[in-house]
């Protein structure tokens, strides 16, 4: 089920163990050959084929696009939201279809920035609602790393942030948004890391026009590939999440 495309009769007749499906995302610069909108057209896409794959176990609701991304606030055109206001945004988002009585969530996400949020996210809600039966998750918008590394020439290393995994995944969704004369490789500057430390950089601190990674091996047909591996797995999920029958 797609909510955006249904009435509210329409909603109130669902039943209340359907998965609801919260696809989030960002509005940020992908180095120089990518959309802005990127992690939100594949998020888009992902969602579309998993309801395709399971109709009845699943409710799709809108993208939620607004995300955490002020590491690259300093690029034009990207758009993001402070930690506060992410985080409260994407709970009253989940508050919104508790109250209306849905008992499963799950938060799909395909914009790494967003993963703190998501973690405390998940923290608050089980405060808020340990007590009500509702049941709370969240995965990454991609298959898992070693589906998708049976599919890239690269393997993990080369698809860090516009590389090669998002440049396939958009050349399959759409190609003419994909400007192939500017594909080139970046990532992160010598000496930006020191090993067992954790630090939070810009992109434009850390990269020499925004990517981490290589998109020119990237291809349409891969993408085709890896869409269809990731809607396939989180497809599966749903149905078991469905299924599942916790304590309490």
């Amino acid at each position: 089920m797609i909510l955006a495309e249904m009435t509210s009769p329409e909603v109130d007749a669902l039943p209340r163990d359907i998965v609801v499906l919260m696809p989030v995302a960002s509005c940020e610069q992908h180095s120089l050959h990518l959309p802005v909108f990127t992690d939100s057209l594949i998020g888009q896409e992902v969602a579309r084929r998993v309801h395709e794959r399971c109709p009845n176990d699943v409710l799709v609701l809108p993208m939620q696009w607004l995300g955490y991304s002020q590491h690259h606030i300093r690029y034009p055109g990207t758009i993001s939201a402070i930690s506060e206001t992410h985080l409260q945004l994407m709970m009253d988002i989940v508050a919104s279809m508790v109250g209306h009585g849905f008992k499963k969530i799950l938060i799909q996400n395909s914009h790494g920035g967003n993963g703190a949020n998501i973690s405390v996210l998940l923290q608050r809600l089980m405060e808020r609602y340990g007590d009500s039966g509702a049941e709370f998750y969240s995965r990454w918008a991609w298959a898992s790393g070693g589906a998708l590394d049976e599919i890239r020439e690269l393997g993990g290393g080369g698809s860090g942030h516009a590389g090669e995994t998002e440049t396939c995944m958009i050349m399959a969704i759409n190609p003419s948004l994909v400007r192939t004369d500017r594909l080139d490789p970046d990532g992160e500057h010598e000496g930006m890391r020191v090993e067992g430390m954790s630090s939070y950089y810009r992109l434009d601190q850390r990269t020499r026009h925004g990517g981490v990674g290589d998109p020119r091996p990237a291809t349409a047909e891969k993408g085709e590939r890896m869409l269809h591996a990731s809607a396939d797995e989180i497809a599966g999920q749903i149905k078991q999440i469905r299924a599942l029958r916790p304590f309490g």
